[in-house]
């Protein structure tokens, strides 16, 4: 036999390895066929078991036992329902019907389909193989009712009207994301709707399906969502100044409040509400040439360049803040506050101090990096201001006359030496006002030195690190 000159893969006994031998040579000579050999089927050696038709076919395609799937695990299977076929395998099965053909369903598509009812649930059976979606980072498979889709280890189902109110507003690839739940009733068995990354849609009977997303979601939510005295959602979100602020038809009322760009915004930029960030622009609107819609886009791009979102709540490595050379110096260490990685700075106004906005609760202090054995910062970047020792000395003389200054929550638009819009510094504004006021008010410089890496409307912690005027620490 076989087995008695060739290893067996692990996981079958010498028992299943002759087995399967004997059941190939009779599948393999037609005129030794006995009651138990079918037509049209193939046994992989050393499982003892036939894979027949349209689901051998399949198997074979994806490359048999070297595919994904290994070695099968059982014969072909009858479904419940008395039509359809299925043969299982060791990663997963392939499951054939007349109406979508054969097709594997494996991992987190399989215990997605499995949680709802496999093919006597709402998806019905598979009339697809897994696709990789436009991002190359996840996957969808289609189903007679709908499509599992798949994201980092969780998969979801999107069907009906649903599915196509998604599809116009692009995809995972739009401004819902992903889905995160599969389609669910709601409590009062009317309607349906499914949550994405950043939003819901919610479909009824009378109202159809809409997107509800941002600061409308966040009222309707606390109002009590369908079962509140808004209802269901009647109509797409929609605006009538460019975004800065949208509306929300729903059966028993109107829901406003700011747009997705402010709201993204003020998310980006961790302190600020979405209506801080459209007053600023408001604000910034009466002395420039620019709409508050276009203002607040540039300021978003800026902030999406500045602020990752990240998993990580300490990114970074923990370590000593190194000293300085001296007064004037200056550093960037790693930080994240609500999952948005942001950054910080300090200056030294002496190799043992530094002033630091540090807080809206603390706002602007003097501190002693020395205390309990030395400060201990996120992967610390220390660098100097390529200037004047006269102009260095100034912009510490100016940080340390704003000790005791509130936190300015706004980094999107925080361009004002004097702290006064809206009121206070945040870390990296400090710096880039410390700099700008002395090199404006020295009689020794003819060059107003700006920190800002990129020209925007606010300063990021970032964007001081990417300055041509500053030099790293060899």
């Amino acid at each position: 036999m076989r087995s008695d000159c060739e290893e067996i893969p692990s996981g079958f006994s010498k028992t299943d390895a002759d087995k399967a031998e004997t059941m190939e040579a009779t599948v393999a000579a037609p005129s030794a066929r006995s009651a138990k050999a079918t037509d049209g089927c193939q046994v992989y050696w050393p499982a003892p078991y036939e894979v027949c038709g349209a689901i051998r076919d399949k198997y074979n395609e994806l490359g048999g036992p070297n595919s994904f799937l290994l070695f099968p695990t059982s014969n072909e299977l009858s479904n419940p329902d008395g039509v359809g076929k299925r043969s299982t395998f060791h990663n997963g099965p392939i499951y054939w019907s007349p109406w979508g053909g054969a097709h594997p369903v494996a991992n987190h598509f399989f215990a997605a389909w499995q949680r709802n009812g496999w093919e006597g649930g709402p998806l019905g059976y598979p009339t697809s193989d897994e696709n990789v979606n436009p991002d190359n980072i996840g996957r969808r498979q289609y189903f007679q009712g709908g499509t599992i889709y798949w994201k980092l280890n969780e998969a979801y189902y999107v069907a009906g009207a649903i599915r196509d109110k998604w599809g116009e507003t692009g995809w995972e690839g739009g401004w819902l994301g992903y889905p995160i739940t599969d389609e669910t009733k709601t409590a009062d068995g009317a309607g349906r709707f499914n949550r994405f990354e950043h939003g819901v849609i919610y479909w009824s009977p009378d109202g159809g399906a809409h997107p509800v997303s941002g600061s409308i979601l966040d009222k309707w939510a606390q109002a009590g969502y369908e079962r509140s005295t808004y209802g269901y959602p009647t109509a797409d979100q929609f605006t009538k100044d460019d975004w800065v602020h949208v509306e929300q038809q729903f059966q028993r009322g109107t829901i406003a409040g700011p747009g997705p760009k402010p709201v993204e915004l003020a998310e980006l930029s961790v302190f600020p509400t979405p209506d801080e960030i459209i007053a600023a622009a408001q604000r910034i609107a009466k002395d420039v040439p620019a709409t508050v819609a276009d203002i607040i886009e540039d300021a978003l791009d800026e902030a999406r360049l500045s602020m990752v979102r990240t998993s990580d709540p300490s990114p970074g490595d923990e370590m000593l803040l190194p000293q300085p050379r001296g007064a004037g110096d200056i550093f960037f260490s790693e930080a994240a506050t609500a999952r948005v990685s942001h950054g910080h700075n300090g200056i030294f106004v002496s190799t043992t101090h530094s002033v630091e906005a540090l807080n809206p609760e603390k706002g602007v202090r003097e501190v002693d990096n020395t205390a309990d054995g030395g400060r201990k910062m996120r992967s610390p970047q220390m660098l100097w201001v390529n200037t004047s020792a006269t102009i260095r000395a100034d912009a510490v003389k100016f940080a340390k006359s704003r000790v005791g200054f509130a936190y300015n929550k706004n980094f999107a638009f925080n361009k004002d030496v004097n702290g006064n819009d809206p009121g206070g510094y945040n870390c990296s504004q400090l710096l880039w006002a410390a700099y700008k006021w002395a090199s404006e008010n020295s009689t020794n410089s003819d060059k107003t030195i700006d920190l800002d890496g990129d020209g925007g409307y606010g300063v990021y912690p970032r964007d001081i690190l990417k300055s041509s005027w500053v030099t790293k620490y060899p």
